[in-house]
């Protein structure tokens, strides 16, 4: 991956609201790394196997948190 790439990344211009209740987190788990194993997408030793790169586990995590705002907005229109 060129090293450049990485830090040309936009971020993603939609701010997601804050919860009703406060969101519990995981202490001993890096949340980003392992969202797309608990979205299904991936298998856990998919993440230290090398069967993906940085630049893939950034593109996923994109595409997750897109969906799930698309998924927010539609619900919203809906009520």
């Amino acid at each position: 991956m060129d090293p450049g790439r990485f830090f040309r990344r936009k971020r993603l211009g939609f701010l997601t609201p804050a919860a009703p209740y406060l969101p519990a987190e995981a202490p001993n788990i890096d949340e980003l790394a392992f969202l797309p194993v608990a979205a299904g997408f991936w298998r856990q030793h998919e993440l230290w196997d090398g069967t993906y790169t940085l630049d893939d586990l950034l593109d996923i995590v994109e595409m997750i948190q897109l969906s799930r705002e698309n998924e927010r907005r539609a619900r919203e229109v809906m009520v």
